[in-house]
């Protein structure tokens, strides 16, 4: 017996000796996400290249004196475009313009806001002024770099709306025919 409890011993000071010897380390990993502000324009999380609509005046005489559009085209489906963010502190706004250089001739009568359709037809320099308003009734126009209003909030999705006006085309026969376009720059700041 003496044997057995000589040869327990030496194996149990053979495990102290190996264990003795180890050593464990312990530390952390850090896990770390930020997240900014987003929005959804129309439904989606682009940052660029979103449509915010057209304001399409259709076709007309070149004799008109008046012609009016709301915003259409958004993708939202409507008159509006949208947008929910995850911050209450955004603004939206026109930014500017193509065609704010005075033409050789003007048709209609500017706004406060710089603001010309322009033919593509490289012959024809004539303008024809608009402005945009945030209401049907053309009392409150927008200019570059102004808040536009929301129109309305619904489920805390915020719409927008826009119409164009031009005015003063005094039936003239002088307005030469052809497609005049513009393209407004609109900004989502949060």
């Amino acid at each position: 017996m003496k044997k057995t409890g000589l040869v327990l011993l030496s194996g149990l000071m053979a495990l102290s000796v190996n264990n003795a010897g180890a050593v464990t380390s312990t530390g952390t990993i850090g896990a770390t996400l930020t997240l900014s502000n987003g929005c959804l324009i129309n439904g989606s999380p682009a940052q660029s290249g979103i449509n915010f609509g057209t304001l399409d005046f259709g076709e007309s005489p070149a004799t008109f004196n008046e012609l009016t559009t709301q915003l259409s085209g958004t993708g939202a489906g409507g008159s509006t475009f949208t947008i929910q963010c995850t911050t209450a502190s955004y603004t939206v706004q026109i930014t500017g313009n193509t065609n704010t250089a005075t033409p050789g001739s003007t048709v209609g009568t500017p706004g406060a806001a710089v603001r010309y359709l322009r033919s593509a037809t490289p012959t024809n320099t004539q303008g024809v002024a608009y402005s945009v308003y945030s209401d049907s009734g053309f009392s409150n126009e927008v200019i570059n770099g102004a808040a536009i209003p929301r129109a309305s909030t619904a489920n805390g999705v915020d719409s927008y709306t826009l119409y164009g006006r031009i005015r003063g085309g005094g039936n003239s026969v002088t307005v030469l025919p052809g497609t005049y376009t513009d393209t407004l720059n609109v900004s989502v700041t949060y």
